[in-house]
């Protein structure tokens, strides 16, 4: 027994290593970080959804809202490169939720950004 506690512990450090914690947004504190911390964010987020689990989505949605409340925040400041660089970025979110054919997902998605946009 005394032989196996150390396996199995170390097996159960591996298994947990497995699984990558869901992306997070880091608030942009002016206009020029904006598009940096969305590009990390999302660049995360596709790398890993392949992989991530309904609890993971709940996160990288509460994400992608910070990252829409900042763009709201800061948008008007940009230029129109940033701004067209942002609708890139957000659509390559929703293009990782659409690829993982969970309408209920990609609906959900699509209503938080409309509650923080307004519309």
């Amino acid at each position: 027994m005394k032989k196996i506690l150390p396996l199995l512990v170390l097996v159960m450090f591996a298994l947990a290593g497995c699984h990558n914690a869901p992306a997070s947004y880091e608030m942009a504190d002016s206009p020029r970080q904006l598009i940096p911390n969305a590009e990390k964010f999302v660049n995360q987020v596709v790398k890993d959804s392949k992989h991530y689990k309904a609890e993971d989505w709940d996160v990288a949605i509460s994400q992608f809202v910070s990252m829409s409340k900042n763009y709201v925040e800061y948008g008007p400041q940009l230029t129109q490169d940033d701004r067209m660089k942002y609708n890139n970025i957000r659509m390559d979110f929703m293009s990782a939720v659409d690829a993982t054919g969970n309408e209920d997902l990609a609906l959900r998605v699509k209503e938080a950004y409309a509650n923080v946009i307004g519309k």
